[in-house]
């Protein structure tokens, strides 16, 4: 629904600037956590549970819709398209005016990434986060963390990015024994530490599956977010440019953590183009993006403060 308006509000801004250039030539011119569930593989949860209003619940429904949308792409009249036919340009998609025609951020949303780092996917995402001027936080799986692509982290360490923890595998960690968690998260915390300058704050259990003993066990804060469903149909995802961008940002709230993937087995990843649609969106709606732990700062509060649940949103005081 989101992405008919746009286009519609797109073709009407094409058709004025035509207009216009066409006279112009005659004339000479409180606390919000996921459910303890899963996404995707074991203990699927959805898409939704990243946005109610109390620890455990979970309305996706009703904390953002359509409203104020009046173009993902920079479309707001004249004084506010950016490129040929209001659709991107320096205004809406990035470069030396990424920032130009929005309103002052009155908000704050985290965007996060999952599954990475490898090079070629990995890189597709920063090269959108680059263009729109934006950081994020990628949540880092520990045996993908090597020399080899050591290169695309120091490149995102370059624009602002944080690391966090993922946990050494694909594999969900619910079920298996202290000893074998332990290990899981301390050699990617190790890995993380080798090859970048940065030193993980919070943690995202595989899959978003915990149990009590990961609690227990792992000494991070837990990190949700509002799953944008980029990931394989199998796993419950919705693999598309259209349905990735609808979900981001019918969910969103003040205080929201996005969570996408920057690596998943599909081919062609809908993320990246996603992002020239939800970034460029939350702007205009007054969203500053900040890493994880920038988030929490600036709310003030400590993200060690509540036990037991999945972080999901840090809302105003």
């Amino acid at each position: 629904m989101i992405l008919s308006q746009l286009r519609s509000q797109s073709f009407l801004a094409a058709a004025l600037l035509l207009g216009a250039v066409s006279c112009s030539d005659s004339s000479s011119e409180s606390v919000d956590t996921l459910p303890n569930t899963g996404v995707g593989g074991s203990g699927a949860g959805g898409a939704a549970g990243s946005g109610g209003a109390s620890p455990g619940g979970g309305a996706g429904a009703g904390t953002g819709g359509t409203e104020g949308i009046g173009g993902a792409l920079g479309i707001s009249g004249a004084a506010g398209m950016g490129g040929a036919a209001g659709t991107g340009g320096a205004a809406g998609t990035g470069g030396a005016g990424a920032d130009a025609g929005f309103p002052v951020p009155d908000k704050l949303v985290a965007l996060t990434f999952d599954d990475g780092p490898e090079p070629t996917r990995t890189a597709a995402v920063l090269d959108k986060l680059e263009a729109h001027q934006v950081s994020a936080s990628f949540f880092l799986i520990g045996q993908l963390i090597n020399a080899g692509t050591q290169p695309v982290l120091q490149r995102a360490a370059a624009l602002g990015c944080e690391f966090e923890n993922h946990s050494f595998g694909y594999n969900s960690l619910t079920g298996q024994t202290m000893e074998a968690i332990q290990t899981s998260v301390n050699n990617t915390v190790a890995a993380i530490e080798q090859f970048t300058d940065d030193s993980p704050a919070f943690f995202r259990p595989p899959n978003l599956a915990v149990d009590a003993l990961m609690y227990q066990v792992i000494d991070y804060p837990f990190a949700g977010g509002i799953v944008g469903g980029d990931f394989p149909a199998e796993f419950g995802g919705n693999p598309t440019v259209e349905a990735v961008s609808n979900t981001v940002l019918t969910q969103v709230q003040d205080g929201s953590i996005i969570l996408l993937h920057d690596v998943q087995q599909l081919n062609p990843h809908p993320t990246p183009d996603a992002l020239d649609i939800i970034i460029p969106e939350l702007k205009r709606r007054g969203f500053e993006f900040v890493t994880m732990r920038q988030l929490f700062e600036r709310r003030g509060v400590d993200p060690n403060s509540q036990q037991d649940m999945l972080w999901g949103r840090v809302p105003p005081p």
